[in-house]
């Protein structure tokens, strides 16, 4: 499997979460995601929430937006690893500023590099199959639109 970015480099499977198995380019440190191992993930990570309680609400995560490193987002047309079919791309939205890359044939995703620690940090690294729905992509133009300013006068 050869990595979409660099076109050079081999993928070698590591685990990027509990039960997640990826493949990362040890050149420009993204990761590609298959479809199947993603929704395998998900469905562990629901089995696991069932059995052990939620975190009290109060419980800080350690890491901030301004503490990650921020992300290269490649902004070229890039192929899928897997099937070798042109990848789309949808804007994450929900205070993340950049893109994934998904391939609508057999739906694997590409994150570059740190992509992953800000989804995990905004608590979406398990909301990907939803980023590439019409819905999702609706609220992100929603989202990024300019309110119009009100005049001074009109403020009360």
């Amino acid at each position: 499997m050869e990595c979409p970015i660099c076109h050079k480099h081999s993928l070698h499977e590591v685990r990027l979460d509990t039960g997640l198995l990826a493949h990362q380019c040890h050149q420009c440190f993204g990761y590609w995601i298959s479809s199947e191992h993603y929704w395998e993930w998900l469905q562990y990570r629901e089995q696991e929430q069932r059995l052990s309680p939620a975190p009290h609400p109060a419980v800080q995560r350690l890491a901030t937006a301004d503490s990650l490193p921020p992300v290269n987002d490649n902004s070229t047309a890039n192929l899928c690893a897997d099937c070798g079919r042109l990848m789309t791309k949808a804007k994450v939205g929900r205070g993340l500023n950049f893109y994934l890359d998904r391939c609508s044939h057999c739906h694997g995703v590409w994150l570059d590099q740190h992509e992953w620690d800000h989804l995990k940090q905004q608590d979406l690294h398990h909301k990907i199959h939803y980023m590439f729905s019409s819905a999702w992509q609706f609220s992100v133009r929603k989202e990024t639109q300019v309110q119009p300013k009100r005049p001074a006068w009109a403020a009360t």
